[in-house]
């Protein structure tokens, strides 16, 4: 219902920005690498980077972006709309069964699974679509924990198979939803509701290690990945010293998703996407009735998690990256539809909590609404602004006249369904109109005038350029299968980060890559061979780049990092035309490359035709990139130092003509080796660091997970658990 009005108004893409500008393009990258049977190196992600760490977090653990690797290109808006729908089914199926686990009765359990999987953070997480398969593996992990403490039958396998698959599916999402677990698991301990001892926990908290030993094929690599992330060193979430902006973090839990938000609790921050924790209409009326009637474990865990929720607490929860996102807000959620529905199956008179509940919300929202006309010089906000306070206010009185007795549960849960569609309609129009559209008509300008790159051979390094504003060109290689000097990742490697901060002393974020100064001399460098102009419409016009030295080239002189980064303090310098003369060594690598090269002038005066040409001299030949790496052959009259603009990794292996040779690296963050004399052919092959060792403890695991269907099989006996 809600998705056809906007699919009919705005076609067939109707999210925009980050999900245009990566999932998109993430997808078919996705389905590239895993249709070669060998996805370790991928070519387009800004200079080349290992695929597992980079993609694990976004899609290639997700069943649903397999189901859109088996469709074609041309079908992928099809396929995400279909995956779409079938995240929405499982989820619902899966809340519904965690609450019929719970004794919620049958009604009440479709109608809660309704509630939470249509809340504010589900509609809100459409624009990033990777962000349902850790809510439904957390669900997972709580059934099976639920199974393990109620002595079911083979709880610890199903602890362990959960616990799998919540580290499989989302290593970031896995933090907090293991501390959500955690947290979970001490108040049902002492409810009194199960038979919890030691010896329980001992053995969730061994099945749960079971299962993340089993993940350990996909958690080493991306572990070796995250550790030269330039996220990893991202201020910590946990920030005491941050101003606490109670009023906007309230609202998040009172009413719908609004764009227009400003801070959380982080002064002159921005409201993120993934901050909402309401649900429609009942909010949190009834869990709050639930939790001043019962002195249960249920209302001991609602006031915790909002605790968390409400104040820098929250960063506990969200890996210590960025203290805006509230990104485990999925377990606060499901606890405030526990205890309503809860509350609903006791019918019981809730009018007075309920009109305490409509003044302390309104009194909430309207404080929000003064704050954001006072912000906006007592201008009147956006439409969608104020049609999101009507349906809050609606969806207040509908509540009110429930709990009065002169509106049946039947229609305050047909008002429920119309707020949602209204709630999910707004937002999704709000997206798709951003910028009146323009991401969406460019993003198809892009398809339409890119040509199609080569799936198989990658014989040159591809430059998109647009706009400083222009983020959608940041992955336009990966829209179009070529491989780019521009990206648009949350896994950049601190090497290549470093290269642009120093190069172009240009960097956008801590995920955006750009050269915005030199740009000719920093193309030459990288190797770029054709460029793409776009302009503010979408329209593409490509052109051969005037300099271009084709990857793998020779150097006559060199200068140490050391130098390098002391002419960092001199503006004036043009830094990638000194990285045209002299290849950068790193300072312990001189003595023994050092032999080859004589000390080069950091002062040098020729210009890039000049530079480009001493480099042109000596280049490697017939060069291909794969998904294992590349190989390319050259022809030298003397023993020479070859430079590769492909960003340093431990998982590369270089040989020449057989024979290892060392790999040293240049340039910052880029390879080079020692060529002898004479024609060689030189091969680099990639392995992710760690896999190998991942799979042989994942064979461990598995293992284990074998000892413990023994003991599960062995120890099973008649089901006992109290009510």
């Amino acid at each position: 219902m809600a998705l056809l009005p906007v699919a009919f108004l705005c076609g067939d893409l109707w999210l925009s920005s980050d999900f245009l500008h990566q999932e998109v393009a993430f997808i078919l990258e996705t389905k590239r690498m895993l249709a070669t049977g060998a996805p370790w190196w991928s070519w387009n992600t800004y200079l080349g980077t290992d695929f597992i760490g980079s993609y694990a977090f976004y899609t290639l653990t997700s069943l649903f972006v397999w189901i859109n690797c088996l469709l074609p290109e041309s079908m992928l808006e099809e396929g995400i709309a279909i995956t779409f729908v079938l995240k929405f089914l499982c989820l619902v199926w899966l809340v519904g069964r965690y609450l019929r686990k719970m004794g919620v009765s049958r009604q009440n359990s479709v109608f809660g699974a309704y509630l939470f999987t249509f809340s504010s953070f589900s509609i809100a997480s459409l624009y990033y679509y990777h962000f349902y398969e850790p809510i439904m593996a957390f669900l997972l992990l709580l059934i099976a924990l639920e199974r393990l403490m109620r002595r079911e039958r083979w709880g610890m396998t199903c602890v362990a198979l959960a616990a799998f698959v919540v580290a499989f599916v989302n290593f970031y999402f896995a933090i907090g939803s293991f501390i959500a677990a955690l947290i979970y698991v001490f108040f049902r301990a002492i409810s009194g509701e199960v038979d919890f001892n030691g010896k329980i926990a001992l053995k969730g908290i061994g099945a749960v290690l079971v299962g993340i030993v089993m993940c350990s094929f996909l958690l080493l690599p991306v572990y070796c990945q995250m550790l030269i992330t330039t996220r990893a060193d991202a201020q910590s979430a946990f920030d005491t010293t941050a101003m606490l902006n109670l009023l906007e973090r309230l609202r998040t839990v009172f009413m719908p998703k609004v764009v227009e938000g400003t801070t959380v609790f982080v002064p002159d921050g921005s409201a993120s996407f993934s901050n909402e924790a309401c649900i429609a209409v009942f909010g949190l009326s009834l869990s709050l009735i639930y939790a001043w009637r019962h002195r249960d474990w249920l209302s001991f865990l609602l006031l915790t998690l909002l605790v968390l929720y409400l104040t820098p607490l929250n960063g506990i929860l969200t890996l210590f990256t960025n203290p805006l996102y509230t990104r485990w807000a999925y377990a606060l959620t499901l606890i405030i539809v526990l205890c309503t529905v809860r509350q609903l199956d006791e019918e019981k008179d809730v009018s007075r909590g309920v009109l305490g509940y409509a003044v302390l919300a309104s009194l909430v929202v309207l404080a929000f609404v003064a704050k954001v006309l006072i912000g906006n010089g007592m201008h009147l906000p956006s439409p969608r602004f104020i049609a999101l306070i009507v349906l809050f206010f609606a969806g207040i009185v509908a509540l009110v006249l429930w709990a009065r007795g002169k509106l049946s549960l039947r229609w305050l849960k047909v008002t429920v369904v119309a707020c949602t569609v209204v709630h999910m309609w707004l937002f999704l129009l709000n997206l798709a109109s951003i910028n009146n559209g323009v991401d969406s008509q460019r993003y198809k300008s892009f398809v339409n005038n890119v040509e199609q790159g080569d799936n198989s051979t990658i014989n040159s390094r591809v430059d998109f350029r647009g706009h400083e504003s222009d983020f959608l060109a940041c992955n336009l290689g990966l829209l179009r299968n070529h491989a780019s000097v521009q990206g648009y990742h949350s896994v950049i490697a601190t090497g290549v980060d470093s290269l642009y901060k120093t190069v172009t002393r240009d960097f956008w974020a801590n995920n955006k890559l750009r050269a915005n100064v030199h740009q000719d001399d920093f193309g030459a460098l990288l190797s770029v061979k054709t460029i793409y102009e776009i302009d503010s419409v979408g329209n593409v016009t490509k052109r051969d780049a005037e300099h271009f030295i084709p990857i793998g080239f020779t150097y006559d002189s060199y200068i140490t990092r050391s130098e390098m980064d002391e002419l960092m303090s001199d503006t004036t310098i043009n830094l990638p035309l000194v990285m045209l003369n002299n290849i950068v060594l790193e300072d312990a690598e001189v003595t023994e490359m050092g032999d080859l090269l004589p000390h080069g002038d950091t002062q040098t005066t020729s210009d890039l035709a000049t530079s480009v040409a001493n480099r042109q001299q000596y280049v490697s030949s017939d060069f291909q990139g794969s998904s294992c790496g590349f190989e390319a052959r050259v022809a030298l009259h003397t023993e020479k130092v070859m430079f590769f603009s492909v960003p340093y990794s431990k998982g590369f292996k270089a040989t020449i003509d057989g024979k290892e040779a060392p790999i040293y690296k240049a340039n910052l963050c880029m390879m080079a080796l020692k060529i002898p004399k004479g024609e060689h052919a030189i091969i680099f092959d990639y392995f992710p660091v760690g896999l190998k060792s991942g799979l042989w403890l994942s064979l461990f695991g598995i293992l284990l997970l074998a000892l413990l269907m023994w003991r599960d099989k062995k120890s099973s006996g008649p089901r006992r658990f109290r009510k």
